[in-house]
């Protein structure tokens, strides 16, 4: 016959760790401050562009009637502000009987479980803004279910660059690639002025471009280089 005081279900047992696996939190974006933050009090927004006129001046002989100044266009687009509500709650049989996480003998309390919701809805909202200025540095936002909430390209009348860097082909010049990005920039600044480019890539363009063959022969003769850039009178 079996003893029920020695059986295991009447046992107790130590709690020697907890672990919270908590998923990631992306916020390369926020972090550069690329699109900073600015409250308004209106359900829709309104983006004025100028398109200013620059032309060469021709020289005419003295006592001619002098060029006329051309004005610049005024374009007016106006944008809906997506509405995104989030709600949640705590039902009852997430406090009611319910041991503290990490806790041996402490039950959970209402406090700590709104807060747990708090956090992840705060996290969620973070998460989904980060996805919203990701799409707009692509050119392209889409909603949470993939649909398309605006495309920038075409709402500003942009005809986007494609440039095929061809990685797979260990002739293909790595450099012309990055140049006619870079020209395009230039090109494209509108009077604005740059002081470097800051590409995000994904993991797989990382890797395909680092260990190309012409990049990485390229960095070995930028490292031997370092003793004739670089004063080395200090040791």
């Amino acid at each position: 016959m079996n003893n029920p005081f020695e059986s295991p279900a009447f046992s107790m047992t130590a709690l020697t760790a907890a672990i919270n696996l908590l998923p990631n939190n992306y916020g390369r974006l926020e972090q550069m401050g690329l699109m900073p933050e600015k409250p308004v009090r209106f359900r829709s927004i309104a983006v004025e562009e100028k398109n200013g006129v620059l032309t060469l001046l021709p020289t005419l002989p003295v006592g001619a009637p002098g060029t006329v100044g051309k004005r610049g266009k005024r374009a007016l687009r106006t944008f809906t502000i997506p509405h995104i509500p989030h709600d949640d709650v705590v039902l009852p049989e997430e406090v009611q009987g319910v041991r503290a996480f990490g806790s041996e003998s402490e039950v959970q309390t209402l406090a700590q479980v709104m807060a747990e919701h708090l956090q992840t809805m705060r996290n969620k909202h973070a998460i989904t803004l980060e996805h919203l200025r990701m799409g707009a540095l692509k050119g392209v936002i889409l909603d949470a279910d993939g649909s398309t909430l605006y495309d920038l390209y075409q709402e500003f009348g942009i005809t986007p660059k494609v440039v095929n860097f061809n990685l797979g082909n260990a002739n293909t010049d790595v450099k012309k690639k990055c140049l006619a990005i870079k020209r395009h920039l230039e090109d494209n600044l509108k009077g604005e002025r740059m002081t470097g480019i800051h590409c995000l890539v994904s993991e797989e363009f990382f890797d395909a471009l680092t260990s190309h063959p012409k990049v990485e022969k390229a960095y070995e003769r930028w490292q031997d280089g370092a003793a004739l850039r670089s004063d080395m009178r200090a040791g």
